[in-house]
């Protein structure tokens, strides 16, 4: 069966109104016993033989029913030929036109494998014809869908392209393919839908012909729906574009399929067919770079929007085509609000060995030596501009492992570096993911190399920023003197884990209270480590200051203020401030008296009470400068 495009088709075609004329007065010569004019050799008649491999009294079959549809007097004077049964049959087509007689058609035929006519049993065994009525359209000169796919299909409207997208490549050979006869299906291995529609779009555009697409499963219940499909591919010159999950629709019933066929969806590979060459096609994701074109186009309000913004958002967030289209549509006012919408987009399932954590910690949160925060703002700074540099090639190719970013985080327990991981990932725009180490961490050989690369192997995990607090459980030195199996399997988890820590291209942040405990040879693989210390007598003030401005009312907080430097004279870690200062918050609302600096040192005093501190009365009224 030949394949050309449409416009080819049409150039050449003669008007469909004289064709069905001409059609006309060949009938009316057959009813009459006159010399029947041959066929126009261009027209839309001859087209459906080529096409559909009919034979003469096929097409005279087609010619009747089209005419006779068009024109009741004419239909009047064949039923009339035909009085027993008042309809078009075959016999009486067979015998207007000097064919052989036949009472039915063969059951063979590409008529009624094609669904092109339909045969209506009569009660002399032969059968009456009606024609479809997408083919009555179609020779009329309409391209409308067949009725089985209004609704459920549609031409491909183009979209952008990807400049990494190897479409020429894929369409020349698609050319020749089709010029020796071959046939070709190609499989687009993206779960991104859109990105999917664009290249197919953009393929066909290339090889003259549109696409047709069909939306995932609506084909399911419609009958002959491959058939149908497939034909309207060949009547219009379009390729047939549809999910890889409705295979049913790559090979119809008893006729042939179309020689070009895209597929879309990953999964179990496509029922074998030797007539087939398949390929397999992965299209590339957008880059920052062309994220931020999609950005722009999508949502042309964009523009408006600081251009380092813009960047960010396409730098940091690796969103598909379809996720940021999706984004686009629901026309964000910001940058930092399609971050969060991306954010509700890229998020998968954590599973069991991660959870979210959602907290709104800003820089200004954080109570940190100038040394401290300059070094979160270098690893903040990496992990954003880190993926401008590993796109240079020079770069690349230096560094070809390790282009992921980890940084440890040490200091004494309650000193901010969940704060701190908490601020890096909201700078970023990023979800911050904790890891259960509990549920990593195995007794089984090998179990917890196996979860540690589960986990770095996940989309989730690479869109988010890595926590892992108490690292020092998964990264101990490694046993010197190995003496039994167990140690033996002890060092062989720790090289795995850092070998996938190595590998990992995303953000890990890892926190521990004992940096010492950790493996040399870790350490040695780690991009930025943080030292975290315990908060001096401002440092105490300052948390003290934030935590009763979030917790009581304006008035309550400036009167408390002159007191907060006597009740930072008391050493605490900033999480044990913050929760003295909420237990003092309860304790206020259930007197219903306002706070004192006496009320804060003993919500402080049962907190350093937990930790195996204690801090009597004494010692806290001297703190507090009370009279002995």
């Amino acid at each position: 069966m030949t394949v050309r495009p449409v416009g080819d088709a049409e150039a050449n075609a003669v008007d469909p109104v004289g064709e069905r004329l001409h059609e006309q007065d060949r009938v009316l010569a057959a009813l009459d016993g006159a010399s029947v004019p041959q066929p126009l050799p261009e027209g839309r008649l001859n087209r459906l033989a080529d096409l559909f491999v009919l034979d003469p009294l096929e097409r005279d079959i087609l010619a009747v029913l089209w005419t006779a549809a068009c024109d009741p007097a004419l239909r009047a004077a064949l039923v009339a030929r035909e009085a027993s049964s008042g309809h078009v049959t075959v016999l009486l087509v067979s015998s207007l036109f000097g064919h052989p007689l036949r009472p039915r058609l063969p059951s063979g035929s590409p008529l009624l494998l094609w669904r092109l006519v339909q045969e209506h049993p009569l009660v002399d065994g032969g059968a009456a014809l009606s024609l479809d009525p997408a083919i009555l359209a179609w020779l009329g000169g309409d391209h409308e869908l067949d009725r089985a796919l209004a609704g459920r299909a549609q031409i491909l409207p183009l979209g952008p392209e990807l400049a990494e997208w190897p479409l020429d490549t894929i369409a020349s050979n698609l050319r020749a393919g089709l010029h020796a006869g071959r046939r070709t299906r190609i499989r687009l291995v993206t779960e991104d839908r859109l990105a999917a529609r664009w290249f197919a779009a953009a393929l066909g555009r290339r090889i003259g012909l549109p696409v047709l697409a069909v939306d995932a499963g609506a084909l399911a219940a419609a009958d002959e729906a491959a058939v149908r499909l497939h034909r309207q591919a060949f009547l219009d010159g379009c390729v047939p574009f549809f999910a890889a999950t409705d295979a049913d629709l790559a090979a119809p019933s008893g006729v042939a399929c179309y020689p070009v066929q895209i597929v879309h969806g990953g999964g179990s590979p496509l029922p074998a067919d030797p007539d087939f060459d398949d390929r397999d096609v992965v299209p590339a994701a957008p880059g920052p770079a062309e994220r931020e074109r999609l950005w722009r186009m999508l949502l042309p309000q964009s523009a408006k929007w600081p251009a380092e913004k813009l960047a960010d958002l396409a730098l940091c967030h690796d969103a598909s085509i379809g996720q940021i289209a999706s984004v686009a549509a629901t026309r964000p006012v910001s940058a930092a609000a399609a971050s969060l919408a991306l954010r509700d987009h890229l998020r998968g399932e954590c599973g069991p060995l991660t959870r979210r954590i959602d907290a709104a910690f800003s820089w200004d949160d954080l109570v940190l030596r100038d040394a401290t925060r300059a070094r979160l703002e270098e690893v903040t700074f990496e992990a954003r501009e880190r993926l401008r540099l590993w796109a240079e090639p020079a770069a690349a190719r230096l560094f070809p492992y390790g282009r992921g970013l980890v940084a440890l985080f040490a200091g004494p327990p309650g000193t901010g570096k969940t704060m701190a991981a908490n601020v890096i990932a909201a700078d970023l725009g990023l979800d911050l993911l904790a890891v259960d180490l509990s549920a990593v961490v195995s007794k089984w050989v090998g179990e917890t190399a196996q979860h540690l690369q589960q986990l770095l192997g996940s989309r989730a995990a690479q869109r988010s920023v890595l926590f892992f607090d108490e690292a020092d459980a998964l990264y101990a030195k490694r046993v010197e003197d190995v003496h039994n199996a167990n140690d033996r399997f002890a060092n062989y988890d720790s090289s795995v884990l850092m070998t996938a820590l190595e590998a990992y291209p995303g953000i890990v942040i890892l926190a521990t209270n004992l940096k010492a405990n950790i493996d040399s040879a870790f350490l040695r693989r780690i991009r930025h480590i943080v030292d975290f210390h315990a908060p001096d007598a401002p440092a105490r003030a300052e948390i003290w200051r934030k935590a009763i401005a979030a917790l009581f009312p304006r008035a309550q907080a400036r009167k408390l203020d002159p007191q907060l430097a006597r009740v930072a004279e008391i050493e605490a870690s900033g999480a044990l401030i913050k929760n003295a200062a909420l237990s003092a918050a309860f304790s206020a609302r259930r007197t219903g008296s306002p706070p004192t600096a006496r009320l804060l040192g003993e919500m402080l005093a049962r907190e350093l009470g937990k930790e195996g501190v204690s801090l009597s009365d004494r010692d806290l009224a001297a703190a507090l400068g009370e009279p002995g």
